[in-house]
């Protein structure tokens, strides 16, 4: 865990870490896997992006986020 950011724990995944996801669309699987950071809240819900600005502006503001997926 790099921070805990109100209630999310903060972490950076390494470039060859494969993140698997129940998507079977290709893009979809092509877009997590840029991903580079991933956050997780006590509930077990995940939010991933490309920044850890990206992680926090998602924690702060989700209604600006279309896919919300917490």
């Amino acid at each position: 865990m790099i921070e805990n950011h109100k209630g999310w724990e903060i972490d950076f995944l390494w470039r060859d870490m494969n993140i698997r996801s129940s998507v079977s669309e290709k893009s979809e699987v092509c877009l997590k896997e840029e991903m580079k950071w991933m956050a997780v809240n006590l509930r077990g819900q995940k939010i991933y992006a490309r920044s850890l600005k990206e992680i926090r502006h998602i924690i702060d503001y989700p209604d600006l986020y279309c896919n919300k997926s917490y």
